[in-house]
């Protein structure tokens, strides 16, 4: 197969041909030119007989639907005709000498004839086959009688413009001109005819120096697919006719013709030297057409039907001489009967050339090895003649020897085949009605018997005769043309039918064609030429290009000779001869099946593939960070042998805790100390807990005594064991008696118990067994405290009641458990007086009864009561006095739990301040009464405080409700900047009473509401994910409908099934999808629609992640296409090549189907379809949030390989395979428009820019300040791409700008999280600060557009921000507060802006407070209101917390407004905040205002 010819070489050879015929028709203008096609012979009707026309219709056509399906569906099987009528019997077989003694060589002659005017061997396209069962028994196609074998015939070529309705029938094409004009030797194409000529001279070329052979097809001139079964296209010779290689003897007679052209040629130049070449081949080719005619129709026609042709009486121009469907399915077919089986040979000796050990070649034996044959011997094609001229025709009668019957060629899939079926079903093929219609349309009469069809057969065979009576069910109508007409024949030739048929057709050709060589006026003949044509005999031209003398053969080779001058008259039965080869198929997979199992599973598995690329490359970069981190490691380790040795442990040692079976264990180390006690510590010295040994009466120890004799473990009362794995046995032998010496030398006892490995961990009480016993321990607490319904009995796992109760009744708690239930650390200075406090018997633990009453005293005790509390927790004296000192100590814990930083002099400030206020500057220490005095102006805010059992969130019931402020929020539009929306901004929540709240939701009634809330605020998403996939499935359905309805007549959905429709479909919206991909990702475009009334409708702001969606559906598409084409590939592998035809730009050049492994790598197609694959795969794995996570530089290296994807995409429709690509009507449009976008991005990336300042900033954050290029605007909360130099030019990654539009530079406030952001970090550390110089250089794309952009919009705007989200806010509050500073607030709509910042701790982002600061100064209007939230702390019921307001409102009466926490105006606030209350505060402000509310929790 090949697709095609090279184009530069098709436009060469089309220009070469044209001028070749311009030049031709300057050399004799006054001589008219015969085409090849046989078109323009009539000037009136210049289609007329030539090539591509349909046969000529007679008779009105039978079809069975009066339009295409084949005639004769009752008529009998045509393999049973074939048998009973045309196959051997006692009287009628291979060998029988002809009566009229023709010769074997008329026989061939006449398929030299047949070829000359016909050319129907076309198949239609799609291929229709029409299957004839093999009746049961069959010796050569059903031999085990099984009766379901069936022959295969496919349907012939026709004009496809007929076939459409009864009025315009289906007409069957004819290849060939219907003029005898040398079509077989020149073929019927100027382009072939060029080929065959030999460059300067007006021969046909040749390759040997003597002439004799044509030259070898090394430019692959098309010939029958079953020419190259046996020869590759290469090998074989240019000659004229496609089908000229079928038998020996059709190719010696090319042969011939071919040297009597040459013949010719050679005499002419010689006679005319001055002639041109053109001028030569053209007299050379109007001999050889001459001869020809005469040939056929005055020496081969009459012997063959028994008469002459009326005398020549000149042109005729209304005579039509096209081919008629009954001469081409009838009557030409009578030289079936003629042909025998064998091939006779004589050598120039005159003597019979054996074959092997049989008399001759065997006709079957030889099919399309005719080259073969030709080269056996020195002249073969000169003894093939030689021999058939002394070989007799077999007899006239309605034999058919095997070699055509049962033994003719067929497809690959059925290697043998029987042509007088094929005759008969090509009859049926072209609609021809019965016998009796055909004769009485010839203007014969009908026969009324059987027995009257050939009287002469049914005297003398009567029982082939009563075979045909009841083969046909003794009914006329019943008889196909064919069979009539050969049934008519007799020992002197063919019947009246096809007499007539042969007479009228061969007439008509020679009065209808304008240059037949006896046609005076034309003036290509001159009547020398004319005579001496008539003279020339075929005898005459073997004698003249062989080297055969003219005593060798007869004059009239067509006519056996009674004594032939050489040679012997020869006859062969087919006992004499070779077998025929035996019937078979051919399975057309064969050699496929291995590689379309490997080939498809490595595409299956590529995705895996890539996956493991990504995972490699991923552990390469790891481990070359690993390898820098091993260098920190050896430094680390160093200072930690150092810490070992200055510290004030007696002994240290290196083991492995075990933490439970579903726990990672860790590292640790175990350090003996002097101040007898067991500290544990991580090995970067994080210190995890202390045991002390001292205290304790005796140190209960557990070893394992199998399993390699490592695991020890610490029986610790009233906390969970240590669980220590060391590295070997002597290791942890080594620390036993360490251990046993450590605890003797401070009077401790040590009891060491031997257990198995699986008992002793399953004893162990592992901090998470410890866990659950203290969930146990507070939901009892609690459920004492609050009187709540709990029994530890029906917890899951609880048996015994009585023994679990006692449990819990007997846990104590730690410091270290204390802590972590009150959510703090166990070294704050609040837990250590809390705890001592509450830790009545000094033991070093809290018992139940301990806990219980210090819950029940600040959930349900005075407000009285609580206040002593704290009084006597820092009354350390127990003198029932507070110092000023003590006092300040006690703020200070609370500052310290909410990770506030104040100077000394601060908090003596502060308790001064309230000491004056509350008239007790003078006293030095304070009783609780003075205590009380002193808070007494914030009693009401402390009065339901409480304690916010953090740590203990599912064992504690929800919060609860707080007061409503009684005074609403009607003033808000009123408030300075320094004002809160939270309701009871100025103070705690007031809380009435402790209890759980529930709201009864059923799981339906959550899942409405929540879809409900979806869609209210996704609906313009979903709108446009709905349009988007309507037109993906629309594209997709149009394409599977069209492919498996409208072009149900192109035949792919019969060759391929519905996989070419699921492709097809997949494959337009592929188109769609990967185009629109382009428009996502053109950022410049949708920043500047953001800006137009098109946001109102478009969600711009989703682009990225439309982009993703539209990325994945294009993959979904491309996998149903991808495994479409595997099924599809399996069809195609699984056919005959013929059956490809519907394939129009491929050209097969044998039946041999391409294999799997070719069609997927020898086609343009297939080779750029299985590219498209790997570079999805690479595109797809890369682009992964995994990926983009640990390789980002391969993310952006791979992605750009979008543009190979789209031109191999491209480049895989080219080759218009099925069908026109349709990828450019869907990808033109987007990719100019993304070239224009990108363009103006490459013109902003090309600047290099310069960093002004840069610097580090706590939470790592890294503040970048660089110069604003020439003509950059943009707008304030928008963002931007940067590159820096020394991380790659080509890695870009986004960042809000936190600068605002007026500044003059811009900045980017870039937290480090991933590897890019920690290396750009790196660079500005402060050894390689030292010279700004050194800064790296950036590149900008940008500015891009964001939601945030559209504050201005809305006459109030509500900043909600949270973590690194709060960048965008930073450029809008200054952009604002500089347009409200120089009277510019006419620019924008927003009037009020509110921005509320909930973060952790304040210093999380303290780069955010210097600007907050800088908006507060400049803000001398009020236009912002800032409210910030540290969730890292208690609740506002809590009592810690109501202290903490009082603290900061003090502080902020000494110090203008500024909080404790943060040095702003703005108001603090401790705890998550409740956005709805929020929001129906603005509300109630602001009723009658459109409002834009902004949340950001993360941004890049």
């Amino acid at each position: 197969m090949r697709a095609g010819r090279n184009a530069d070489f098709l436009v060469l050879l089309v220009l070469t041909v044209l001028g070749t015929l311009f030049t031709t028709g300057l050399s004799f203008t006054n001589t008219p030119v015969q085409r090849f096609d046989g078109w323009y012979n009539n000037p009136m009707n210049p289609d007329w007989g030539g090539v591509g026309r349909p046969l000529e219709r007679n008779i009105t056509p039978h079809y069975q639907d009066e339009t295409f399906r084949p005639s004769g569906w009752n008529r009998p099987n045509a393999r049973r005709i074939s048998n009973e009528l045309f196959g051997e019997s006692k009287t009628r077989f291979s060998g029988q000498e002809n009566s009229r003694n023709l010769t074997a060589l008329f026989a061939f002659f006449g398929q030299i004839v047949q070829r000359e005017i016909l050319h129907t061997d076309d198949v239609t396209c799609p291929v229709e086959i029409l299957e004839t069962r093999v009746p049961a028994g069959d010796p050569d196609f059903d031999p085990e009688e099984t009766g379901e074998k069936t022959m295969p015939y496919e349907r012939l070529a026709y004009d496809t413009s007929s076939g459409q309705s009864p009025n315009n029938p289906r007409r069957q094409v004819n290849r060939a001109s219907s003029y005898i004009d040398g079509s077989f030797l020149y073929g019927t194409s100027t382009v072939r005819a060029e080929y065959l000529r030999e460059r300067g001279t007006g021969k046909l070329a040749c390759w040997d120096k003597w002439g004799k052979f044509p030259r070898y097809n090394s430019v692959q001139l098309p010939y029958n697919a079953l020419a190259v079964r046996h020869n590759t296209l290469e090998q074989l010779w240019r000659l004229g006719d496609e089908n000229v290689f079928e038998n020996p003897p059709v190719l010696a007679l090319s042969l011939m013709f071919y040297r009597y052209h040459n013949l010719f040629a050679t005499e002419v130049m010689r006679e005319h030297g001055q002639l041109t070449s053109d001028r030569v081949f053209e007299m050379a080719r109007r001999r050889v057409i001459g001869v020809t005619q005469k040939l056929v129709v005055y020496d081969w026609l009459p012997k063959l039907i028994g008469k002459d042709l009326p005398p020549y009486t000149g042109y005729k121009p209304w005579v039509k001489s096209d081919v008629t469907d009954i001469f081409d399915a009838g009557a030409i077919n009578y030289i079936m009967t003629l042909i025998p089986s064998a091939i006779n040979q004589v050598d120039m000796k005159c003597q019979a050339r054996e074959h092997k050990e049989y008399k001759a070649q065997r006709l079957c034996n030889t099919y399309w090895k005719a080259m073969d044959m030709v080269y056996a011997h020195r002249d073969g094609a000169v003894e093939i003649l030689r021999g058939l001229a002394v070989q007799m025709a077999e007899e006239d009668d309605t034999f058919v020897v095997e070699d055509l019957r049962s033994k003719f060629y067929g497809p690959l899939y059925h290697s043998n085949h029987d042509l007088v079926l094929l005759t008969i079903m090509k009859g049926r093929d072209y609609g021809l009605p019965d016998y009796n219609t055909v004769r009485e349309t010839m203007g014969l009469p009908r026969v009324e018997s059987f027995e009257e069809i050939n009287p002469w057969l049914n005297k003398t065979n009567p029982e082939l005769m009563a075979k045909f009576s009841g083969v046909h069910k003794h009914n006329l109508s019943l008889i196909d043309m064919f069979v009539g007409g050969m049934m008519e024949t007799t020992p002197d030739g063919p019947g009246e039918l096809f007499t007539q048929i042969l007479y009228d057709q061969f007439l008509r050709i020679r009065d209808g064609d304008r240059f037949w060589f006896e046609n005076e006026e034309i003036g290509l003949y001159s009547p020398e030429e004319i005579a001496t044509i008539k003279s020339v005999t075929l005898a005459d031209i073997l004698v003249n290009v062989t080297d055969i003398t003219k005593d060798q053969i007869q004059k009239d080779v067509f006519t056996a000779a009674p004594d032939p001058p050489c040679g012997m008259r020869a006859k062969f039965n087919e006992t004499d001869l070779e077998a025929c080869p035996a019937h078979e198929g051919y399975d057309f997979f064969q050699g496929s099946e291995i590689p379309y199992i490997i080939i498809w599973t490595c595409l299956g598995l590529l995705p895996l593939f890539c996956i493991l690329a990504a995972y490699v490359l991923a552990k390469c970069k790891k481990w070359r960070h690993k390898r820098h981190l091993n260098k920190l490691k050896v430094e680390k380790e160093k200072r930690r042998i150092l810490r070992r040795t200055i510290s004030c442990s007696v002994s240290v040692h290196d083991a492995m805790e075990w933490r439970g079976k579903e726990v990672a264990g860790r590292s640790i180390e175990l350090h003996l100390t002097t101040k007898g006690t067991l500290e544990v510590f991580t090995t970067t010295g994080s210190h995890i807990r202390s045991i002390k040994i001292s205290s304790m009466q005796a140190v209960d120890v557990k070893i394992s005594s199998n399993k390699k004799r490592t695991t020890m473990v610490f029986i610790i009362p009233r906390e969970y064991d240590l669980v220590v794995v060391f590295p070997n046995e002597p290791l942890r032998n080594e620390f036993e008696n360490i251990l046993c010496d450590f605890a003797t030398g401070h009077n401790v006892g040590v009891n060491v118990i031997a257990l198995k490995l699986q008992d002793l961990l399953d004893a162990a009480t592992t901090k998470e067994k410890r866990n659950q016993m203290l969930e146990k321990f507070f939901k009892t607490v609690f459920s004492e405290a609050f009187h709540m319904d709990y029994d530890p009995s029906l917890d899951s796992g609880q048996l015994d009641m009585k023994k679990h109760s006692q449990e819990i009744l007997e846990i104590e708690l730690s410091k270290e458990e204390f802590a972590e239930a009150m959510a703090v650390k166990a070294n704050s200075d609040f837990v250590e007086h809390f705890f001592s406090l509450i830790d009545s018997d000094r033991n070093g633990y809290i018992s139940f009864r301990e806990f219980l009453n210090a819950v029940v005293l600040f959930s349900k005790g005075s407000i009285q009561e609580k206040l002593q509390t704290m009084f006597y927790m820092y009354d350390i004296d127990g003198t029932g006095y507070m110092s000023k000192k003590q006092i300040g100590q006690m703020f200070r814990s609370l500052l310290e739990m909410a990770q506030g930083d104040m100077s000394q002099e601060n908090v003596d400030m502060l308790v001064s301040s309230l000491c004056t206020q509350s008239g007790l500057a003078p006293k030095d220490r304070y009783s609780f009464e003075d205590f009380c005095q002193l808070l007494s102006p914030q009693m009401d805010k402390l009065s339901d405080s409480s304690f916010d059992w953090k740590g203990l969130t599912k064992v504690v019931p929800s919060v609860p409700k707080a007061k409503k402020n009684p005074n609403g929020d009607s003033d808000i539009r009123h408030r300075a900047s320094t004002t809160s929306l939270v309701e009871n901004g100025n103070g705690p929540r007031v809380v009435r009473n402790f209890e759980a709240v529930r709201e009864q939701y059923t799981p339906l009634k959550a899942r409405v509401k929540l879809v409900k809330h979806f869609i209210e605020n996704y609906r313009t998403h979903i709108f446009f994910l709905i349009l988007f996939y309507g037109i993906c499935w629309g594209l997709f359905a149009e394409r599977f409908y069209y492919y498996t309805v409208e072009q149900e007549h192109a035949g792919f959905r019969k060759l391929m099934s519905y996989g070419i429709s699921m492709t097809r479909g997949a494959a337009a919206s592929m188109s769609f999808t990967f185009s629109f991909l382009l428009l996502t990702m053109c950022r410049n475009t949708i920043t500047y629609l953001r800006s137009t009334p098109l946001n109102q409708f478009i969600p711009f702001d989703s682009h990225i992640s439309f982009h993703k969606i539209v990325a994945w559906t294009a993959l979904f598409f491309s996998a149903v296409h991808i495994i479409g084409y595997s099924f599809n590939f399996y069809h195609l592998v699984t056919q005959p090549t013929r059956f490809l035809c519907i394939f129009k730009s491929l050209v097969f050049r044998n039946e041999y189907p391409f294999t799997f492994q070719e069609w997927l790598f020898c086609t343009m197609t297939g080779f750029t379809g299985v590219l498209l694959v790997l570079v999805l795969c690479i595109i797809y794995v890369f682009a992964t949030q995994t990926a983009r996570r640990h390789i980002f530089n391969l993310f952006w290296l791979t992605h750009k390989l979008f543009i190979i994807l789209y031109v191999l995409t491209i480049i895989h429709g080219a080759s218009v395979v099925v069908q026109k690509p349709l990828f450019f009507a869907y990808f033109t449009g987007p990719a100019i428009w993304f070239m224009a976008d990108k363009l103006i991005s490459l013109s902003r990336k090309k600047t290099e820019l310069c960093i002004i300042k840069a610097q580090n900033l706590p939470s790592d954050v890294t503040m970048i300040e660089f110069k604003r290029p020439p003509r950059f605007e943009y707008k304030s909360g928008q963002w931007v791409r940067i590159a820096c130099l020394n991380q790659g030019k080509d890695e870009y990654h986004p960042f809000t700008l936190t600068s605002a539009p007026h500044e003059d530079t811009l900045k980017l406030h870039i937290r480090a999280l991933g590897p890019w952001t920690w290396n750009l970090r790196c660079n500005f550390e402060d050894e390689n600060m030292k010279d700004p110089k050194a800064y790296p250089k950036l590149y900008l794309d940008g500015p891009y557009g964001a939601g945030q952009q559209d504050w201005y919009q809305y006459d109030v705007s509500v900043l909600v921000g949270a973590g690194i989200g709060v960048t965008p806010y930073a450029s809008i509050l200054k952009d604002f507060v500089h347009m409200s500073s120089i009277n510019m607030r006419y620019k924008v709509k927003c009037q009020k802006l509110y921005f509320i910042w909930i973060t952790g701790s304040q210093r999380h982002f303290e780069w955010l407070i210097d600007i907050l600061r800088e908006v507060e100064e400049i803000d001398t209007q009020c236009m912002v209101s800032i409210d910030i939230f540290i969730t890292q702390f208690f609740q506002n019921f809590d009592l810690r917390t109501s202290l903490l307001y009082v603290f900061e409102e003090h502080f902020q009466k000494l110090n203008s407004g500024k909080s404790v926490f943060t040095g702003l105006k703005a108001t603090t606030h401790f705890g998550r905040p409740q956005l709805n209350k929020i929001m129906e505060a603005v509300h109630r402000a602001h009723p009658q205002v459109r409002c834009l509310v902004l949340l950001l929790f993360y941004r890049f």
